[in-house]
């Protein structure tokens, strides 16, 4: 499965739009923070239900297992201060100390990542991410 359409998507939706709420700035912080946390507490079952749909059943077959047995072995997860978060209409980028990102969406079930583990391959290439819908 391919990562550089959501990757590519998720950077032009970026940069279609201005700064988003407060609200939804903080609101995002903490899903990335609760998402790291409950990956780096081996709570599957806590670290998915922080996922979207999509990054979700890609998780599951990327893995071919649960995403709550999946989730607490994610590599290039791990907590990390939040150094600054963007939220633009209904697609939101998290960065972090550790200079990884994670973007997220706004669901029905409010924010959830689309992607974690971000990095971006350099120069204007898009990222690579560990989990991404």
């Amino acid at each position: 499965m391919s990562r550089r359409p959501l990757v590519l998507a998720c950077i032009a939706a970026l940069g279609l739009a201005g700064c988003g709420r407060a609200d939804d700035q903080r609101t995002v912080s903490a899903v990335t923070e609760r998402f790291l946390r409950a990956v780096a507490d081996k709570d599957g079952e806590r670290a998915c239900a922080q996922l979207s749909d999509g990054a979700r059943q890609a998780l599951e077959h990327d893995e071919s297992e649960s995403c709550a047995k999946a989730a607490p072995e994610i590599d290039a997860v791990a907590p990390s201060a939040v150094t600054r978060a963007q939220v633009f209409g209904t697609s939101a980028k998290v960065d972090l100390a550790d200079g990884r990102s994670a973007f997220l969406e706004l669901t029905r079930r409010g924010w959830r990542i689309a992607a974690a583990g971000c990095h971006p391959e350099g120069g204007d290439a898009p990222y690579e991410c560990e989990v991404e819908a």
